[in-house]
């Protein structure tokens, strides 16, 4: 998938360019008189060749899966504060506890009206009953037994809405004691012992989130979301795809979330799409409003091939590694690079006349500008290549743009070939 023009402009700067090729046609005439340098010593490494995930970060928050702001429902003073400031509350345990005499009186008061009207319908249903035969012989007037009939009705009435008041009276006392409706994490709370308490008071008492698990929203870009989403079909996950969590002292955490939902739409603005997921947080490490990055594999790169970083050459046009013959005579191989994963930089072989190039030839990895001053000339002494962990790895080239310069509209011409692993 690369053109002819890249490779012929490739095979051009390694025969005569000076910043790669650091011995020119007329410096190697100049020496032809002198003594034989010495052999020098480079470490070579093979291609490795392996399915590569690769990797996006996107900034999480973390919220509560379940959020529950707590607010008196009735107006009165706070008695007590029974719950400790930032403790785990369980479902239906004592947080606040609001002078309840107010509304054990009003109780009382609706109870003692119930109680009123139901003897008064009592009394009508006994006139009732002793009018109806007294108005069959003349005794009592129908108009009588009416009056009782409504008085009964009305006193009916007034017993129903007795009780609703009652109802209600209860519902108010009961809301004097507050508890907790779901378990969590109880925040700090506001108010004072002694302060006014009402419905209507714009800050809540306190809140609790349930955060085990917790919850972390993140907005990948549209194009990582389908990626995604592709590679939770393939793996036919229940939960979703998963997720690592680096969190903000740069540390990993130690437990995969997953995801668990998506917006309906993508944001036109942004071209990115809300993913809600969960992490699992036994320990209650992880609290409400902290920032980290979630890191997912968006998508896997087939039968990649990879070399140590250090083992790339550029300049402004190409980059190259360097290889060995069978005679341990170095030469130049223009590559494509990807991006660096786990320590190790993705490349694609463009094809050149006459190379000698193969999957199994040195590349070298240490010495690489002694080899690049020798290409084609003379041989080199290859060692192993021992990797160093404080050696510095270039910065990753973007999967997206790698991927995008093997497709037609990365090309220059049509014809382009990509090279054969």
């Amino acid at each position: 998938m690369y053109n002819k023009p890249l490779t012929i402009a490739a095979t051009t700067i390694l025969l005569c360019s000076p910043v790669i090729i650091l011995s020119s046609c007329e410096k190697k005439d100049a020496g032809a008189g002198q003594p034989q340098a010495l052999v020098p010593d480079v470490q070579v490494t093979k291609l490795v060749t392996e399915d590569v995930p690769i990797k996006a970060i996107w900034i999480g928050n973390l919220r509560g899966t379940e959020d529950a702001e707590i607010r008196s429902q009735v107006t009165g003073y706070l008695l007590s504060k029974d719950y400790k400031d930032g403790a785990y509350v369980k479902k239906g345990q004592t947080l606040f506890q609001i002078d309840p005499r107010p509304f054990q009186a009003t109780l009382e008061q609706a109870q003692g009206r119930l109680e009123q009207y139901e003897a008064t319908l009592k009394k009508y249903q006994l006139d009732v009953e002793r009018y109806t035969p007294l108005v069959k012989s003349g005794s009592v007037s129908r108009k009588q037994l009416d009056d009782a009939l409504q008085q009964v009705q009305e006193t009916q009435a007034a017993i129903a809405t007795a009780k609703a008041q009652v109802d209600q009276a209860k519902i108010n006392l009961k809301f004097t004691t507050i508890t907790a409706p779901i378990s969590g994490l109880a925040g700090l709370a506001t108010p004072s012992i002694g302060n006014l308490l009402t419905p209507s008071s714009p800050t809540p008492l306190t809140t609790i989130s349930a955060i085990d698990p917790i919850r972390v929203d993140f907005n990948p870009s549209d194009k990582d979301f389908l990626d995604l989403s592709s590679l939770d079909e393939s793996s036919n996950g229940k939960k979703g795809f998963k997720f690592n969590v680096i969190l903000p002292n740069g540390t990993l955490y130690p437990q995969q979330g997953y995801s668990v939902a998506a917006a309906r739409n993508v944001d036109t603005q942004t071209a990115t799409i809300n993913v809600v997921g969960h992490i699992p947080n036994p320990n209650l490490i992880l609290r409400p409003g902290m920032f980290v990055r979630i890191q997912a594999t968006v998508k896997i790169l087939k039968n990649a091939t990879l070399v140590p970083p250090r083992s790339i050459l550029s300049n402004q046009s190409a980059k190259f590694i360097v290889y060995l013959d069978d005679k341990n005579i170095p030469h130049m191989q223009v590559v494509q690079t990807g991006p660096v994963v786990d320590g190790m930089q993705v490349i694609d072989i463009i094809p050149m006349p006459n190379s000698t190039f193969t999957k199994d030839s040195p590349i070298v990895v240490e010495g690489i500008q002694q080899a690049a001053r020798l290409q084609g000339q003379a041989p080199v002494n290859p060692t192993p290549y021992k990797h160093v962990v404080s050696q510095p790895v270039m910065p990753s080239v973007g999967a997206q743009s790698f991927e995008k310069a093997k497709t037609p509209e990365g090309m220059h011409h049509d014809n382009a070939q990509p090279a054969s692993k």
